[in-house]
Formats: C-alpha cells, structure tokens, sequence
C-alpha cells in the first residue's frame, strides 16, 4: 500500500486552506501531492490512501476540485471527532436553530440576521456554494465562529473576547464536544464524558481511550492518534511525504522503522531545514524532488544523506495546440515575479523598441502569480515610468479598460498608440493553462523559471525564452538561452518573425515533452516506491 502525507495546512495552524467564496485566491491549491494522487487514481499505479493529518471539515470539496472525489482518504480529525459519515450532506443555513423573531437580510457577498434590530449573525459560503461559517456578534462585537463541516452538522466553535479568539472546540456529529483547545497557550482538554477517538482498520470500528485527559498542544494528540493508525499498517507499506515544517517533529517519531519517501517541492522549500526535517531526511529511503533546481537545493541544505534523490516532475506534458495562430496579435508572455527592478525595467524597454520599431503586431502580456487586487495597476504603473525615462511613450502602457468602447481600434485614428502592455494575474494553473493557449511566445528570466509555466509551454509547444537552462528547456531546440537582456528582441523575433523557426520549436518541444509524459512518471514512480513489476489495482472505496 501507498500512503501520501500532504501538507495541506493553513500558516497558522493544522487547517484547511479554505477560503469565503468572494476573497480571490492567494495561493493555488496544486502541488506536489495533488498531482501525485492523481496521477496514482486516474493511472491505476497502486493501491494508494491520503493519510490527512490536517483538521478539513471541507476536504471532500477540495477532492472535487481535484477531480479525485473518490480517491481513498483517512482523517486524523474524523478520528478525533469520531465521524463516521464519509460524503457530503447539502444543507441550508435556514435549517439551524435559530432564535425566535430572526429576519435574514441578503446582501450580494453573505446573509446577515438580525435580531431585533441588531446583527445576531453573519452567514457565510464557500467556493461552491456551501454553508462554511456562521460568525455570531453581540453589541456588534464578533463573540463566536461555528465552522460547518460539508456533511451536514458543526464541526468546530470558536469563542471570541473582545474580538480575540481565545478557545476552540471541536464536535463530533451529534453536537458533543470532544476537545477543547486554548488558543492562547496551546493546550489540549479531553472531554471526560467521550474520552476516546475513533479506530477505523481492517477489523472494523473501536473506540480507543485517549492515554491522557490534557495535551500540551494539539501535536500531541495527532501523534498519538496517527500512531495508533500505523498499527495497521503492513511492514511493507510505504509513506510519501510532503516535505513540511508543520508536521516535520511528529511524523519523524510516528514513522521512524518505516519505509518513507520525502517529497521536496519548491515553493515549500523555505529558509532550509529545520531540526525536526533533517532527522525525517536522515531516516528516509528516498528522496523525490520535484526539478533539478529543487535536487541541487536539498543536497546545499542537508549535505551527505545516504538516500538517494530523484527527480521526478509532479506536473505531465499533454499534446495541445492553443489559438495563437488565430488572433490578429502575436502575444509574448512575460513572468515579472522574480525579476529585479534594473532587469523589470531592460526587459520592458527592450520590448517596447521592438513593437515601436519592428514588430507593431506583437503584445506584452505581464505574468504574475500575486492574487493583489491591485497588482496589474502597480505593474502598468512601474512599465509607463519606465517607458518615460527611456524616451518612450508611456501610453503603450495605458489600461485598455481606460478606453471608450466608441474610439476607433488601437492606432487606427493616429492619435494614440496601441496598447501593447496587459497583465495577466494567474494564481492557480487552471488559469496559467488558459493564458497559455493564447501566447506564440514565453519568456521567463527569473532566476529560477517557474515550472508549470514551462511545462504548459512545452504541452502546447510555445518557444520559450530564458536566462537559464533547465531540463523543460534545450537552447537552440523548443527556446533561446539569452546572455544578455539585450539579446531578448532578436530571440522574440526569431520566433515571432518565421513560421518555420516556430513550428520547429513547436515540434521540438513536444519530442522533449515526451520525457514527462504520464507514462514516463508513472514508470518513475514504480521505480521509487519498489513495485516495478507490480501491476496497480483501481483506486477506489
């Protein structure tokens, strides 16, 4: 069996990411473990299970969004909480118990109550639609949170004072609380009357009494219920986990003897190891990186280990072919995240000269991965000043939404130049995906190009150009490997100006794409967890 540890985790704390509906996305909910479990449930690679230390009343939702709703899971906080429902209940906030007199008030981002004549309470959605919270208020000061668990009862209460959290308590279905947790020092209370979790294993279902009644943090009590989990597990089985300073201390202790696979992925990387890390890497029977960069950077920080590391992509390449070729424009996607000012502002002139100059068809797509609200004002901003130092008019730089939908098309009446700078905000890959299929060429000269966006390059077979070499990108083949900043115009050119030079870095980069195919990391998956000659069972509940 296969076991993967996400590290699905708020910052602060072991909970989900959720978010309300109408707050945009700070992060994106893919990694490593996302794709992982994808690939072993649509693949078939091997029985396999989610081992889910965090507390996510709304887990089954972000399955959803995966498109991995059946893939098999255990909870660390079901057993805690002793549910034992496994899918979701719709139910209406009007089904609660709400006092006599309560009048409902709609506004366009949630319902508020009010009672009698004052707000009693403000209802809140999740992404899809469904009860999330209910924040209850008392002389217009918040005193309590009930978050609802997606299967239809309140999971957990949190108690205000003076708009401060300060207690937690977690409930199992039947509106009896099991832990109480103080926020202000951590530790953890056992409710007396139901002081056991819940065992779900091969056997069946039992209750275990908790070896203790107070717990100096919630650590402790995950720890004691994982390990207990373990206790199933064969000696054979192997555990994949998502390199995380969250659960770093408890897994090193709850899997010590087991064969264990650690997941390094980049954006999780950090300042470096942490004391509780570098033992779980000590203990591990292989490590799993998710890019060369990412390989080089784990044997920087954890010098001689004796497991070995491969590097295998959590994202695959497909054969797609975007509607570049079909617009009126030829778009040059450019990642400004990682670029420094002086680099910011050469990429920016450099590209302004060549529309100004040569290529009056072609635009410049700003991409950025910030969820701000305000970043692609900010980025317009910086490029007109940019543009003005330079000699260059700062209008190429205009927001289109500032035009009147009545003047002519861009440049057309003389009066103005086109509009050559956009942004695009794409927080998650769905979004890098559909931004993608409009662009004839990337550029990415951060210090460490962003992967996705070179694997979603190479699966739609759009030259990339970039100040690095990496494995998605072979200089001369499917991109340019640049010097200079002032090599970039030609290298744009080069591709925006030939049909030919395109469609040969088209065609090379779906050959080089090949090597991170489904196949491919599938065969390199069976390669790291021993089951090479093992043909994968359906994953399923």
């Amino acid at each position: 069996m296969q076991y993967f540890v996400p590290s699905w985790y708020r910052q602060d704390g072991w909970s989900e990411n959720e978010r309300l509906w109408y707050r945009s996305k700070d992060v994106t909910e893919f990694d490593d473990t996302v794709k992982q479990v994808q690939l072993f449930f649509r693949r078939h690679v091997a029985p396999f299970q989610i081992v889910l230390l965090g507390y996510a009343p709304n887990f089954r939702h972000f399955l959803h969004r995966q498109g991995v709703y059946h893939a098999p899971w255990w909870s660390c906080f079901d057993a805690i909480q002793a549910v034992r429902s496994r899918a979701m209940r719709p139910f209406s906030f009007r089904d609660l118990a709400w006092p006599k007199g309560v009048e409902f008030l709609y506004t366009p981002f949630a319902v508020v109550a009010m009672l009698a004549g004052e707000k009693y309470a403000q209802v809140e959605f999740a992404e899809d639609g469904n009860l999330f919270r209910v924040d209850l208020f008392r002389d217009d000061t918040l005193v309590g949170r009930n978050l609802y668990d997606d299967r239809g009862f309140v999971s957990c209460q949190v108690d205000f004072q003076d708009g401060v959290p300060v207690r937690r308590r977690l409930f199992d279905e039947d509106g009896t609380w099991r832990l109480a947790e103080s926020l202000s020092d951590g530790h953890v209370v056992v409710n007396p009357k139901v002081a056991w979790y819940l065992h779900v294993g091969v056997e069946g279902t039992r209750r275990v009494p908790y070896r203790r009644e107070r717990y100096e943090s919630v650590d402790d009590v995950i720890e004691e219920v994982l390990e207990d989990y373990l206790a199933d597990a064969a000696p054979d089985d192997v555990f994949t986990v998502a390199m995380h300073p969250r659960h770093s201390a408890v897994l090193s202790r709850a899997l010590r003897g087991r064969t264990t696979v650690l997941s390094f992925f980049d954006r999780r990387m950090g300042d470096g190891l942490t004391e509780a890390g570098r033992a779980l890497l000590a203990s591990c029977s292989c490590v799993v990186a998710d890019k060369e960069a990412t390989a080089s950077r784990v044997r920087a920080q954890a010098g001689a280990i004796a497991a070995p590391i491969r590097v295998i992509s959590p994202y695959e390449t497909r054969v797609e072919v975007g509607d570049s070729l079909h617009l009126r424009v030829q778009n040059v996607l450019v990642a400004v995240d990682a670029l420094d000012d002086v680099l910011f502002d050469a990429v920016a002139v450099c590209l302004a000269e060549y529309v100004a100059e040569k290529n009056g068809l072609a635009r410049v797509c700003l991409f950025t991965r910030s969820s701000r609200y305000d970043v692609a004002a900010d980025l317009l901003s910086r490029v007109r000043a940019t543009l003005g130092r330079a000699g260059l008019d700062p209008a190429m730089a205009e927001p289109s939404e500032g035009r009147s939908e009545n003047e002519l098309p861009e440049g057309e009446d003389g009066t103005h130049p086109p509009c050559v700078f956009s942004v695009r905000q794409c927080v998650d890959e769905l979004h890098v995906s559909r931004t993608m299929r409009e662009q004839r060429v990337v550029v990415d000269l951060s210090p460490r190009p962003d992967q996705f966006l070179q694997i979603s390059a190479m699966s739609m077979g759009v030259p990339q150009v970039t100040a690095h070499s990496t494995e998605y990108v072979v200089d001369g083949r499917n991109g340019r490997v640049l010097h200079d900043v002032r090599e970039l115009a030609d290298a744009v050119d080069f591709y925006l100006g030939s049909m030919e030079h395109f469609n040969e870095a088209q065609i090379a980069s779906y050959e080089i794409g090949g090597k991170f195919s489904a196949q491919e990391l599938v065969r390199a998956w069976k390669e790291v967890i021993g089951i090479g000659g093992h043909q994968g069972a359906p994953a399923r509940d």
